[in-house]
């Protein structure tokens, strides 16, 4: 016997293999299927095809859900290998309840909160990484909650007259150029792994995201090019004691294209500020 709510159900699904047969060639027959297994509870109704003569491959599903009051009937296929939705009810798109996406950002990277100690030129800094995170739908909506996990560097490039320098004590401070000194950069460079916990909006092509990215520094350097004389000179270092934990807050501008925008600031101090200078940083880029 079926009840109220399965008829309800085989109802709607019949009407969704109708709208879905009215087009020509649309039509699903399978001749002496080899297994047919039905599924049939309060909120859904499930049929599904494995295998027929000439054909030990084929798959064929159809699914009808009832959620919240809105039907939701689907059907796909492995031969054809097509999906196709009917909805019925108010929501017309729903996004899956759980995917995740893959997200590679480059843009520009400088120093902030120094107060003119560290003078960096953020049109020359360079920020790139890539993260791939795990989000949920909880309203199958335009509300996503993600946590990710990825890596990223951070250039902060001074291109004046100053250099950064690390002393045999392990202190990191900015030093001037000597008058006869020609300078091309120097540039502290950090490598992190990064933990971006994410909040996020979209309709219709359009939204945006916000929150936090934990980054653990894990390697930190300093790089500094000029001439001297016209003679060409490099000075490296490593190991600055850089933060070991900082958090970034990212905001980003989700559009309908591929490209979309961010911009990232972090309060925290870049270094270890016992052996150097104080300073923050803030970034922006476009992100795919």
């Amino acid at each position: 016997m079926i009840g109220m709510k399965q008829f309800i159900l085989l109802a709607a699904m019949m009407t969704a293999s109708i709208a879905y047969a009215s087009e020509p060639n649309d039509t699903i027959t399978v001749n002496n299927a080899h297994k047919v297994t039905i599924v049939n509870s309060d909120s859904l109704l499930q049929v599904e095809v494995n295998g027929k003569d000439g054909k030990p491959g084929f798959h064929y599903m159809a699914t009808l859900r009832n959620t919240d009051g809105n039907y939701e009937s689907s059907s796909m296929g492995g031969l054809f290998n097509f999906s196709i939705v009917n909805k019925f009810g108010k929501n017309k798109k729903r996004p899956p309840l759980y995917y995740s996406n893959l997200h590679v950002f480059f843009g520009f990277n400088g120093a902030a909160g120094n107060d003119d100690v560290v003078n960096t030129n953020m049109w020359q800094g360079i920020n790139i990484g890539t993260y791939i995170d795990w989000g949920v739908h909880p309203w199958r909506d335009g509300h996503r909650f993600s946590a990710g996990i990825g890596l990223e560097w951070k250039n902060y490039r001074m291109t004046s007259r100053k250099q950064f320098v690390k002393a045999d004590n392990g202190n990191v401070t900015v030093e001037p150029l000597g008058e006869n000194v020609e300078p091309k950069f120097s540039r502290i460079k950090t490598f992190s792994l990064i933990f971006p916990i994410m909040y996020s909006y979209q309709q219709s092509g359009w939204g945006f995201s916000l929150g936090p990215v934990i980054n653990c520094t894990t390697h930190s350097s300093i790089k500094t090019r000029y001439k001297v004389n016209g003679e060409k000179h490099k000075d490296k270092y490593k190991d600055l004691h850089p933060s070991a934990v900082t958090v970034d807050i990212m905001g980003t501008i989700i559009t309908p294209w591929l490209l979309n925008f961010y911009v990232k600031y972090n309060p925290c101090d870049i270094l270890d500020t016992e052996y150097g200078p104080k300073f923050h940083s803030l970034s922006v880029g476009f992100m795919i």
